[in-house]
């Protein structure tokens, strides 16, 4: 047990204390995964071998309290906390029975000073089939170790199945602290200090896909694609052609994708990091991960070797340097006054061990959370199973639609698809970011009959479309993911804007810019200006702050 004055917090964790302290109300610090276990689970036993890690793992037992000194946790010999046991087999869907109570958890905050801040739920689905739910406060875990201590509640319950003991694997809480401690105040960070304000210097602003001004998450949004084994493999072929490791692939592929969608010839990505230098350091539970920022250069003539090649550079050279914070280098750069970024979106590459097993059980993981998107995450979990890659964009409700994520989504996914079948001398700009059914659309549209109007008193394109509203109103206008448009709805908004814009002004003769992403209101829009008898200049909204300022 610690002292009783408390342990200071990891650099890491008093990032996520002040962010807290200045939105105590905000959940989106939870951080949480399930479990599907294949098979029967003894709950006796389950429990048994929860409250044992619980008695290992020092992080699950903290409570965090405001002193003079600054914020302290406190480990707590024996905090009070239940196994809850919810039965969802009579559920007509269990599963989505299961994630629906899971995802109601995850929006209620925790407050750091009472504990415990952490939850454990067993569902049971079936008699040989059961979710089980771990969820965290962030302040007491990073990735690495939500899979550490699921990798550890396996072991012990299968020991304990068997009748056996294990002995506690975990070193304490105050020497991970003490690893940071001595960090901070070593030589090397000030040589990582001097490395990052060389290696930053003259940095371009970070481009996102989207075009709303940062702000804070309070919530998280996500959509989940696969990429078949087919295309992960011949991807992991290209990889190692190129002599790199697997993780650049990933990394390279999100950078093109960015330069193809925005035209940056810079682009600067987060790469998390466990920041875990040495065995002692990987056997403590506790929240210590960082970001790095990762500059990379692309243009339309680089080729994916090429590429590879420099991300794997630039990857080896911030890898040496993964413990300076990305909240120091945000304050040596002076972006904290205005909260301005540092990176873009994020890539993270799932490569924990998650073959696990409960007794003679095998366990499938579904991450819920893994802590807040300023942005876009793109999180890739790569099971080395066969099963191809599983790809997560995990996004800030403030900065983008369900519509515009998922699509983003499908289209990153089938660029890889693309990228992986791609010859190795191609330009990274010969290669198509449409979606099959994006090339469908602008196929078909060109095939169609061409209908010279020139010189006649036809119906405009409003009249047009009214006529169809009128013959047709329930049927559907538009599809945008799971949002369905009859002509009636879109007619009706579209008039309600074009009214709109008439009284402001627009008419024959004038010009109505249209910088909106691709989205069922993109298209309202434009009808609406050619119902007010103005001509729209489409405006991307990807495009750079200044491109855009030049077209106004």
């Amino acid at each position: 047990m610690l002292a009783g004055d408390g342990v200071p917090l990891t650099s890491a964790q008093s990032g996520i204390w002040f962010a807290q302290q200045l939105d105590a109300s905000n959940p989106i610090y939870n951080a949480g995964e399930y479990l599907e276990i294949h098979g029967s689970v003894d709950v006796a036993v389950f429990e048994a071998a929860l409250r044992q890690v619980v008695a290992e793992a020092e992080n699950l037992r903290v409570t965090f309290v405001e002193t003079p000194e600054g914020p302290r946790q406190y480990v707590h010999p024996d905090p009070e906390w239940q196994l809850r046991i919810i039965d969802v087999s009579h559920e007509a869907d269990p599963r989505a029975a299961a994630e629906a109570w899971m995802r109601a958890d995850l929006t209620q905050p925790q407050d750091p000073s009472v504990g415990p801040l952490f939850l454990f739920v067993l569902f049971r689905a079936a008699d040989d089939r059961w979710f089980w739910l771990h969820r965290y406060h962030h302040l007491l875990v990073d990735g690495f170790t939500v899979a550490l201590v699921a990798q550890r509640v396996a072991e012990v319950y299968t020991v304990l199945l068997d009748g056996g003991t294990s002995d506690n694997p975990f070193g304490a809480l105050d020497s991970l602290v003490g690893m940071d401690t001595a960090y901070r105040s070593s030589d090397a960070f000030d040589a990582d200090r001097a490395w990052w304000a060389e290696k930053l210097a003259g940095r371009p602003e970070p481009v996102s896909l989207s075009a709303k001004e940062p702000t804070a998450a309070r919530g998280l949004l996500r959509r989940t694609e696969y990429l078949d084994a087919g295309a992960t493999e011949r991807l992991r072929d290209a990889a190692r052609d190129a002599g790199v490791p697997w993780p650049c692939m990933m990394t390279t592929a999100v950078s093109v994708y960015l330069h193809r969608l925005t035209g940056a010839e810079e682009i600067v990505l987060g790469l998390p990091v466990t920041t875990r230098l040495g065995k002692a350091a990987r056997g403590v539970p506790g929240m210590v991960s960082n970001v790095l920022p990762l500059r990379i250069p692309v243009g339309p003539a680089d080729t994916l070797p090429r590429l590879l090649a420099q991300v794997s550079r630039e990857m080896r050279g911030a890898m040496k340097h993964q413990r300076y914070r990305y909240e120091d280098l945000r304050r040596d750069l002076q972006l904290l006054g205005n909260d301005e970024r540092l990176t873009g979106p994020q890539v993270n590459i799932m490569m924990f061990d998650y073959a696990l097993t409960f007794g003679e059980h095998r366990a499938t993981v579904h991450n819920l959370c893994i802590g807040p998107a300023d942005d876009l995450s793109v999180i890739v979990y790569d099971r080395t199973d066969g099963q191809g890659l599983q790809i997560d964009f995990d996004a800030n409700p403030e900065l983008y639609s369900e519509c515009e994520l998922a699509s983003h989504l499908r289209r990153f996914v089938e660029f890889l698809a693309e990228l992986a079948d791609a010859p190795a001398d191609r330009g990274i700009g010969a290669l198509d970011v449409a979606t099959t059914a994006e090339r469908d659309v602008v196929l078909a549209a060109g095939a169609g009959a061409v209908v010279d109007r020139a010189g006649t008193d036809g119906p405009s394109l409003a009249e047009l479309f009214e006529d169809r509203a009128a013959g047709t109103p329930d049927a559907t206008a538009l599809l945008c993911n799971d949002r369905t448009v009859s002509y009636r709805e879109l007619n009706a908004s579209a008039n309600r804007l074009a009214r709109r814009l008439v009284a402001t002004g627009a008419g024959p003769g004038r010009f109505v810019g249209l910088a909106l992403p691709r989205s069922v209101e993109l298209v309202t829009a434009l009808l609406a200006v050619i119902k007010s008898g103005a001509a729209y200049v489409p405006m991307d909204p990807d495009y750079p702050a200044d491109r855009l300022a030049h077209m106004v």
